[in-house]
């Protein structure tokens, strides 16, 4: 069977379809566990809290697991495993052949879960490898393997607006996808500023002055913003959020170290689709592991400019760099910071 989604594997369970088997995994982990949940539930009813064997996939015992896999229990029908981040490569060979063998004779009573939050078992690629791919092909043979991918600004604005809704306030489309942005599309933290601005507000509309006094924008999605504003060639949005950015942090070196890696990413992004080459390459060659979506972002970016006007980018934040490590003037600082930004327009203008 192929992978499926959380909202496919949603239908299934509310159908009454049941498999002994189930593989949860994806960068969205807030998916991760609610789906998890989903299918604990749907087995054990509301206490399935206190029913469940949970194992811990990082020192997970094969012959542990074979054991507890053959019981019977007292109070529930059926016997739920639960294994959190389970890595196959690592599990020495004769390990790996215990879990395998325990796979091939799960008795009729017993339910296995593997659910994946603390790393990235297909390690930036687009395919699982290994061991891990043997695992996963067998659960999507005999079982159900849902990937919980990271979802897209527009797909969790219509999640921010139900849920916002859902607390007796109202948000536009337009600042939903903003609070998304805000949080990197990291649900959990979603689920947080949600929850913060429905009190603020109190049954009003959410606005987007509201989301930008309280959530606090982070220095990567700031530093991402601002590549943008100066890919675009938008002068005034470019000076606007420089400003915010030496407002909100009063650390220009920690400023120009978050920008220069928004570049940093644009020119791998850059040189891999010169190359022939995917996204996938520039996760895994790079190791970007959960924050392969700021990947996703500097492909569709970088094609506003050249690789050389990139490094020519790079090499005014290098030498923007040096010249502020000499001064702890403010004033010297802010000007020698809108020094770099003309620069840096200028270098994108020429493209």
């Amino acid at each position: 069977m192929a992978e499926i989604t959380p909202l496919e594997l949603g239908k299934k369970l509310k159908s009454g379809e049941k498999d002994k088997l189930y593989y949860i995994y994806g960068a969205d982990i807030a998916a991760v566990e609610a789906a998890t949940k989903a299918v604990l539930k749907k087995y054990l009813g509301k206490n399935w809290e206190f029913e469940i064997t949970r194992l811990d996939g990082k020192n997970l015992d094969a012959g542990n697991l074979s054991d507890i896999s053959e019981m019977n229990t007292l109070f529930a029908e059926f016997n739920v495993i639960l294994i959190n981040d389970l890595n196959a490569e690592e599990l020495k060979q004769d390990s790996f052949d215990m879990l395998w063998k325990t796979l091939n004779e799960l008795p009729e009573q017993t339910v296995l879960v593997v659910n994946i939050t603390g790393f990235d078992v297909k390690k930036g690629q687009k395919y699982f490898a290994g061991k891990n791919k043997k695992i996963a092909d067998y659960f999507a043979k005999n079982g159900t393997v849902c990937c919980c991918a990271r979802k897209s600004a527009y797909e969790l604005a219509k999640i921010i607006s139900a849920k916002v809704q859902k607390n007796g306030c109202t948000i536009s489309s337009s600042a939903a996808e903003m609070l998304a942005s805000y949080c990197l599309m990291d649900t959990m933290q979603i689920e947080n500023e949600i929850s913060k601005l429905c009190s603020y507000r109190e049954n009003q509309e959410i606005r987007k002055e509201d989301i930008e006094l309280l959530v606090p924008g982070q220095l990567e999605t700031d530093s991402f913003k601002f590549s943008d504003a100066v890919l675009s060639k938008n002068t005034k949005t470019s000076f606007i959020i420089l400003n915010e950015l030496l407002t909100k942090y009063d650390n220009p070196g920690i400023i120009l170290s978050a920008v220069s890696m928004a570049f940093l990413d644009l020119y791998r992004a850059k040189s891999a689709l010169s190359s022939g080459k995917h996204s996938s390459n520039v996760i895994n060659d790079f190791q970007y592991g959960k924050r392969s979506f700021v990947v996703d972002k500097a492909i569709g970016k970088c094609r506003k400019v050249s690789a050389e006007n990139i490094r020519t980018c790079m090499t005014v934040l290098r030498n923007a760099d040096r010249k502020l490590k000499r001064t702890s003037d403010k004033e010297v600082i802010n000007t020698e910071m809108e020094k770099m930004l003309t620069e840096l327009l200028i270098a994108v203008k020429n493209n």
